[in-house]
């Protein structure tokens, strides 16, 4: 009897756990790319941001699901919707929208108005998702327009740039349930090969450019990896209350782990 009811606390316990269930939104970093996979294959689906999740939470959860979809530059406005609805009616825990915005500053846009205005739409689809909600910033990728990964017409000024992460921290102040993911700070250390610190380690200087794929953009898996650490350490740190010991920190542990789970 005893037994039963210790079970049935555990099952109790992982229902209510914010790692519960877990849900990826977003772009083509979230939902993996590879450029000579356009339409996806073996080395994409070792790129998807859900495999290396799984494999950091250690607390018990059901398997990640990502809606992320590399098409999600064709058409941000019906990709944001659809997503966060489904995401929604998944009765997602913790939704994980590294890359949502991108395509809201980056893409169209003939001035930094008409992006501001495009941004705030972005911000107004995410307003649906009531669980905690981490929200990656806007990078500086403009030097990827080196590999033809992105146009330079697609890429907004520095201004509009800095204006959009801007609003986004005035708009994370308001939404308590959001936590800001840095991820314009792993792209900048990345493209510098600079070092990059994740929780209680530290990823040297000289190492870092290699989590990025030839088009200097998209990380590959062992970039995936790091990137869903430093997903997951943003969180833990704006949540003190949350054990660190719910997560597997070592990087190369989880590379194995999510490169396991893409067989």
């Amino acid at each position: 009897m005893c037994v039963f009811i210790a079970v049935i606390q555990l099952t109790a316990s992982a229902a209510n756990s914010v790692w519960s269930r877990v849900v990826v939104i977003g772009a083509s970093a979230s939902a993996g790319f590879v450029l000579t996979e356009p339409f996806g294959g073996t080395n994409t689906a070792r790129c998807k941001l859900h495999h290396y999740l799984d494999a950091a939470i250690i607390a018990p959860h059901a398997p990640v699901k990502n809606l992320a979809t590399a098409l999600f530059f064709l058409s941000p406005d019906a990709m944001a919707v659809q997503q966060t609805e489904t995401a929604t009616n998944s009765q997602a825990t913790l939704v994980v929208a590294t890359d949502f915005l991108f395509w809201f500053c980056y893409g169209q846009g003939d001035s930094d108005a008409e992006r501001a205005e495009r941004f705030e739409a972005g911000l107004l689809a995410l307003e649906k998702i009531k669980c905690p909600l981490l929200v990656g910033d806007i990078p500086d990728a403009s030097s990827a327009t080196n590999t033809g990964i992105i146009s330079a017409e697609q890429v907004p000024s520095e201004t509009a740039r800095r204006a959009a992460n801007a609003r986004l921290k005035k708009w994370t102040i308001k939404h308590p349930q959001v936590t800001l993911v840095p991820l314009a700070e792993f792209m900048r250390a990345t493209k510098a090969d600079a070092e990059i610190k994740l929780h209680a380690t530290t990823l040297p200087a000289g190492k870092t450019r290699a989590l990025l794929q030839a088009d200097g953009l998209h990380p590959n898996p062992r970039g995936a990896a790091v990137l869903a650490l430093g997903v997951l350490d943003a969180f833990v740190k704006a949540h003190p209350k949350i054990s660190t010991k719910e997560i597997r920190w070592n990087a190369e542990e989880v590379l194995r782990g999510g490169l396991k789970l893409t067989k």
